[in-house]
């Protein structure tokens, strides 16, 4: 049983930095677990990213080329969303489609993104199974007429978050962040991660505010681009995690990778998010108007901090590698059958 995998975005060339991209790290963990017991290849169908109009749009035509010429490999066939809505299906193959959120970033054009929607909600009636990460997709795909959706969550090796003490001093002395006051992170730098609105009503509140990620930034704040590791010590070295993205998440993991490290998280809930704070004991703010009275609240509150802590924890530690891969292997061999 040969299972082919097709890639439409980014390549699928591991490299650590690409942590803070959810799909491309659970995408990845899934073709590691599924490569133990059957061989996996990679269509890579590059999208292209030039700067120049002209040659996008000679990259879109060579795409959807691609896609439409494609000749499949696999006894079963994973796609993304791009592939699912410009590669035809065979139905003498076995055909699954993995949702991490529909992300409309990419369109700038509605009435174009509307278009690809329709696409693809009619495109993933003809797949065996889509794979979806919370209960927020798996309800839509429902509603829109599609019967067979399995929630498969992200997942995590929870070695990864065991500390030292003196290790986390050394870390906060490196990044000279300040000792002896509030630790606030806002999220990867990206607009649609609400990173901006949500420091413009906290920044009265005496913390060090902390960005991470690729993008450069104008704010008045701590700025870095960590590695995984890194990036895991400062959440646990942060009195709380802010997670206000402004676009319907797929699950969100830096939520999750949070309550492992026994931080409080208050988020905007959107899409799959509002699933993992609700079941996790943490705190959902739907209006950034009320993001400071709940951030302020919560720093004074130090039981609630602590609750936060346990349930958090608790909940987030039911994601594990050993979780994912029996999901996984289980998924495959159903339809295999």
């Amino acid at each position: 049983m040969k299972i082919e995998w097709l890639i439409s975005g980014s390549s699928p060339d591991w490299k650590e930095e690409n942590y803070q991209d959810g799909g491309y790290v659970y995408d990845t963990f899934a073709r590691k677990i599924l490569r133990e017991l059957y061989p996996v290849s990679i269509t890579y169908l590059s999208r292209g990213r030039s700067e120049s109009k002209i040659k996008r749009f000679v990259q879109l035509g060579k795409y959807l080329k691609k896609n439409v010429c494609i000749n499949f490999s696999g006894d079963i066939v994973i796609r993304d969303i791009y592939s699912t809505v410009f590669a035809p299906f065979d139905s003498n193959r076995i055909n699954i489609v993995i949702l991490h959120h529909l992300d409309t970033s990419g369109f700038k054009y509605k009435k174009y993104y509307n278009l690809f929607t329709k696409r693809f909600f009619q495109k993933i009636l003809l797949a065996n199974k889509v794979v979806v990460v919370s209960e927020y997709w798996k309800k839509l795909l429902e509603k829109k007429g599609c019967s067979n959706v399995e929630i498969i969550y992200n997942s995590f090796d929870l070695s990864q978050f065991e500390f030292e003490q003196n290790d986390l001093i050394d870390f906060q002395r490196k990044l000279h962040i300040p000792r002896g006051k509030p630790i606030i992170y806002l999220g990867n730098a990206r607009p649609e991660k609400g990173y901006i609105e949500a420091f413009k009503v906290l920044k009265n509140i005496d913390a060090a505010f902390i960005t991470t990620g690729k993008n450069s930034i104008s704010l008045p704040i701590f700025h870095y681009y960590l590695s995984y590791r890194d990036y895991l010590r400062l959440l646990k070295i942060s009195s709380i995690v802010i997670t206000m993205s402004t676009f319907n998440e797929g699950w969100c993991r830096t939520s999750i990778e949070a309550m492992l490290c026994g931080t409080p998280v208050i988020g905007s809930g959107k899409g799959g998010m509002k699933e993992l704070l609700e079941k996790g004991g943490q705190l959902i703010c739907d209006d950034f108007g009320k993001l400071n009275l709940l951030v302020a609240d919560l720093l004074n509150n130090r039981r609630k901090i602590e609750e936060m802590k346990i349930n958090g924890k608790g909940f987030a530690s039911n994601f594990t590698i050993d979780y994912f891969k029996k999901k996984w292997l289980a998924l495959i061999s159903k339809l295999s059958v």
